[in-house]
């Protein structure tokens, strides 16, 4: 095959202006651009006015602001990598310094699994909450930072990698990944993982669907345990207050279980398009470059960030509106027959006991 011969100079100029490659690098970009933006307006104006406790609150704000981090890198690598063509006189200067790719390689991926590992604090989260309804809501802001720092620091401590004291199956993949690594490559792309790091990179890969699937899966058992509590807790207990309780428990957990679905979707859609890629290999795409640029596109993961804007949105108006449907209906209080009358004298009663308190204080 001709391609073979080609010096790696060359290889970087077939991929680089390939039209395929190049509008995946400004689609990655732009949307990239856009969730910046986007997400810090979803924060300041939805996430940080839900009535949902503090620690779940903590853990999605922590959610969200990775994901900005990860939109941050994302339209940083991608940028380069659409804008550099267009100012450099040579082949070869398209092929990205060593240094310059190790940094934001390894950035990209840090940023990646941060939000990709903060949805198993919710799930803890949920089910800490579903197990102490009675007394939750009054409990202390603790929970969502220990479950962040159990969770991101693991991430972010791969960037560290001669810390020995981590023992999390996380860590472990993670440095197994790159300890060895000697980054020696002519790297084109980000998001190209070096040679000597692919196979391992797959096991990591492979490890991250089982986490994504395990917690949606959870989720989904979490909603349905819920349901019976609720419905048992119903028949035992007639407290406005413990019934807004659980149903705030609802609410935030079928938010969650959506944002926890579509990163699932985003994610999977882009490992396995990845997975399938280096299975098939470059054979079945008919050349070196051609399979080089299906590994490169890289645009599931950076339009989830915009899209999740939408869906956020989207999902708290609808959800708020079917809690304040429901609370409508609960607290109606019956003024007719005997209930009615039932609902009177206790009216009148909590009146005249709260003058006397006041009287007597």
């Amino acid at each position: 095959m001709t391609e073979i011969n080609l010096t790696k100079c060359e290889l970087a100029y077939e991929l680089t202006y390939n039209p395929i490659y190049r509008a995946a690098q400004f689609w990655s970009f732009f949307v990239s651009l856009l969730a910046m933006p986007s997400l810090i307006y979803l924060i300041y104006k939805r996430i940080l006015s839900l009535p949902f406790h503090g620690n779940l609150k903590f853990l999605l704000i922590s959610y969200f602001i990775g994901t900005i981090s990860f939109a941050t890198v994302s339209c940083l690598n991608f940028g380069y990598q659409f804008f550099v063509p267009f100012i450099v006189s040579s082949k070869c200067s398209l092929i990205i310094d060593q240094s310059l790719f190790k940094y934001g390689h390894l950035s990209a991926l840090v940023t990646m699994t941060i939000p990709m590992m903060l949805p198993v604090g919710f799930t803890i989260e949920r089910f800490v909450a579903l197990k102490m309804a009675h007394s939750y809501e009054t409990s202390r802001l603790l929970l969502g930072p220990v479950l962040f720092i159990s969770l991101a620091s693991n991430c972010f401590s791969f960037s560290i990698l001669s810390i020995p004291f981590q023992v999390s199956l996380n860590i472990v993949i993670l440095i197994s990944i790159y300890h060895d690594d000697p980054f020696t490559d002519n790297f084109i792309s980000f998001i190209l993982i070096p040679s000597n790091s692919a196979r391992k990179f797959n096991m990591f890969f492979w490890f991250l669907i089982v986490v994504k699937f395990t917690n949606f899966a959870c989720n989904c058992i979490l909603l349905v345990v819920h349901n019976r509590m609720h419905k048992k807790h119903r028949k035992h207990s007639s407290s406005l207050s413990a019934k807004y309780e659980m149903e705030e428990i609802s609410q935030s957990s079928q938010f969650t279980l959506i944002v926890t679905f579509t990163h699932l979707f985003f994610f999977g859609w882009y490992v396995t398009s990845i997975l399938f890629t280096r299975t098939v290999g470059q054979d079945f795409f008919g050349g070196y470059i051609n399979y080089t640029v299906m590994r490169g596109v890289f645009c599931a993961t950076p339009t989830y960030n915009l899209v999740i804007v939408f869906i956020g949105f989207k999902a708290l108006q609808h959800l708020n509106s079917k809690r304040n449907n429901k609370i409508s209906t609960t607290v109606q209080i019956k003024s007719t027959g005997h209930e009615g009358a039932k609902n009177y004298d206790d009216a009148i009663a909590n009146y005249w006991d709260s003058v006397y308190i006041r009287m007597n204080k």
